[in-house]
């Protein structure tokens, strides 16, 4: 059909948040920036994977009236997962993971944690470690507190905007540890 994309854009795709800038400061330093950045990662069409965007914009609503977060959706990681955090202090990653835990596990991780990610389709793209060091050489402003977050799915390849049961009931938990932890790092400014 003329004139019909294939692919349609996001309506009103998610702002990098105040602040978010790919060139350094003035002062040419490579680590700072402006308030906290919870990154929701998956695709909320397929069941489980969309579990990391609805824990970062559920740890938004739940702290709103303590501090302002930015939320952001991301469908792959690497270097588009860099330049999500860029400008900001501190970054929340929360993706949906594949570990063979029961589902509904939910684990801490640091960035030294990744060394590859499933959704890395193009040679030009890399694991987020890569493209976080590579970011600091660049002189790209990035967090200086980064932590990740995975929800041990069940289901990622089913059509449906629900989740499995044991990913459901884990929501309350995630959101609740997710929320302590930015809760701690506003307290230790």
């Amino acid at each position: 059909m003329k004139g019909v994309p294939l692919i349609s854009p996001l309506p009103n795709p998610p702002p990098l948040g105040e602040g978010a800038n790919l060139l350094p400061p003035a002062g040419g330093g490579r680590e700072g920036g402006a308030g906290t950045v919870i990154i929701g990662m998956g695709n909320p069409l397929l069941s489980d994977d969309g579990v990391g965007i609805a824990v970062a914009y559920a740890v938004a609503e739940r702290l709103k009236q303590r501090i302002n977060l930015t939320v952001t959706e991301l469908h792959t990681g690497g270097i588009r997962l860099m330049e999500a955090m860029a400008g900001f202090r501190r970054a929340v990653v929360v993706d949906a993971m594949l570990s063979g835990a029961i589902p509904g596990t939910l684990r801490h991780f640091n960035s030294m944690d990744f060394v590859t990610t499933k959704n890395t389709f193009s040679s030009h793209d890399t694991n987020f470690a890569t493209a976080f060091d590579l970011g600091r050489m660049a002189g790209v402003l990035l967090p200086k507190q980064v932590s990740f977050w995975g929800i041990e799915a069940r289901e990622f390849d089913l059509f449906a905007e629900q989740f499995t049961d044991e990913v459901a009931a884990a929501l309350p938990g995630a959101v609740e540890r997710i929320a302590a932890e930015i809760l701690q790092w506003e307290g230790a400014e």
